[in-house]
């Protein structure tokens, strides 16, 4: 009898290799299918747990992503796509235009500098790390004020009223809370030309001051005959030597100038830290 496969035998073996061989690729298909959820080097949109929006990007391996740029922080993780109430734009795959970085010394702001004066003297109000500096900028003694440019995270310069001008002086009179009315008329002042990158609350905060200071905001920094200036808003609370808080309404893209002056008589002017941050 002979021992070869028979011809049925044959065809039934070239069958079964061929399904199996089916099966695989199938298998293998779908693996990749289920890799592909983002397009490797490509953008997606994020939102942060402050609702503020960025982009993140897909890394190599098709599945994870990097922070949520500019936003994410240890205490400001990204907002997960399942907890997020609001909608988002349909991009899965991740958009190809990433946002351009910040190329401090362009002259051109972009999202994380505070200013970008194009210049490496780190005295005159922007470093060469597009960050505020400088204890007495020129730009901060007139109207409309040194440029300041407010993303998402705080921005704060350490200054004095020493050795600047006295710009102008609050129209009507700033009554304060427990603090004694002012203008600022007698004492001098620093003017910031603030940016808001976003629609909301701006918040001014002077904090290590040493002596009795007063905040105001305008949008108008055009000091009238006698100096006045028509503010938005104004914050005169502490009643002698402490900080001021001011919150006003912005419109991201709008500048507003925000005086940090001296209440009372001309001898009010000292040190101070402002900051600047959105709520």
């Amino acid at each position: 009898m002979s021992s070869k496969p028979s011809l049925r035998t044959f065809l039934l073996l070239f069958a079964c290799a061929f399904a199996a061989l089916a099966i695989a690729c199938t298998a293998k298909s779908a693996a990749t299918k289920k890799a592909g959820r983002c397009t490797a080097g490509n953008y997606v949109f994020c939102r942060c747990a402050d609702r503020n929006e960025g982009t993140k990007l897909c890394n190599e391996d098709g599945e994870t992503f990097g922070k949520c740029e500019p936003c994410e922080t240890d205490e400001n993780p990204e907002l997960p796509e399942e907890e997020d109430p609001d909608p988002r734009p349909d991009r899965d795959a991740g958009d190809t235009d990433a946002p351009a970085p910040a190329t401090c010394g362009d002259k051109i702001v972009q999202d994380g500098e505070d200013c970008d004066d194009g210049n490496k003297n780190n005295d005159d109000g922007c470093d060469d790390t597009c960050h505020l500096a400088g204890s007495d900028p020129l730009a901060s003694r007139s109207c409309p004020g040194l440029d300041v440019h407010v993303w998402s995270k705080p921005v704060m310069l350490v200054s004095t009223t020493l050795g600047s001008s006295n710009t102008g002086q609050a129209s009507p009179t700033c009554t304060g809370q427990v603090g004694n009315s002012t203008t600022g008329a007698a004492a001098q002042d620093r003017v910031f030309k603030v940016t808001a990158h976003k629609t909301g609350t701006m918040k001014v905060v002077t904090s290590d001051t040493n002596y009795d200071s007063f905040l105001y905001v305008t949008d108008n920094c055009s000091p009238g005959p006698q100096g006045q200036l028509s503010y938005l808003a104004c914050v005169n609370g502490a009643n002698g030597t402490g900080g001021e808080t001011l919150l006003f309404p912005v419109t991201a893209g709008k500048s507003y100038s925000v005086l940090v002056d001296g209440a009372g008589i001309s001898n009010q002017n000292g040190a101070f830290r402002v900051t600047f941050s959105m709520q």
